[in-house]
């Protein structure tokens, strides 16, 4: 895998070998940032689930000023240390290795977010999960990027949440989806 675009494309990115992680290919790395455009740069992009961090590295190379990984699989953790140090991202990012559920909490309680990636493993819900923590806890407006499979339903029945467009990519889905303050 490598990075798409932005001052670290063609940067290999590595990635755990074996079922347990499913990066997210190139090919949909990138039309996930075309359609996300110029309005990531110098904005703080979370990326949940991180798995390798390509799609937060992805944020990086593209402009993002920060990105926030968070990831419980040690050796993912590893994994996304080296390749941020690979593309030289290093000092714009920050990582922690805990459960996405509870560390977020912590996060949207102190920083705004404005661009925030899902990529959980699928057909544990946890998509819908992490929505409703968002939902609730997040006081700012997003943008909001789901990774699911087509066998899996997104609520969008939140009353914040807003649905811009979903593309399907072979067995891959990405929702896109604005989240409203909390006083709209």
């Amino acid at each position: 895998m490598r990075v798409t675009g932005g001052i670290a494309r063609g940067k290999k990115i590595k990635t755990k070998k074996g079922p347990s992680t499913r990066p997210l290919l190139s090919r949909v790395r990138k039309s996930l940032f075309d359609v996300l455009g110029d309005a990531i740069e110098e904005k703080k992009f979370l990326d949940l689930y991180a798995g390798s961090g390509a799609v937060g590295i992805e944020a990086l190379s593209r402009g993002a000023s920060e990105a926030t990984f968070v990831e419980i699989d040690v050796e993912c953790v590893r994994i996304i240390r080296e390749n941020l140090f690979h593309c030289g991202f290093l000092s714009k990012a920050k990582i922690y290795q805990k459960d996405v559920l509870q560390t977020l909490l912590f996060l949207l309680e102190r920083e705004n977010f404005p661009f925030i990636f899902i990529g959980p493993p699928y057909f544990k819900d946890l998509q819908n999960k992490t929505l409703d923590v968002i939902q609730e806890l997040n006081p700012y407006q997003a943008q909001i990027i789901v990774q699911h499979s087509p066998q899996e339903k997104i609520n969008l029945k939140r009353q914040r949440f807003e649905p811009i467009t979903q593309k399907k990519y072979g067995d891959t889905y990405l929702s896109f989806l604005f989240k409203k303050n909390k006083s709209e």
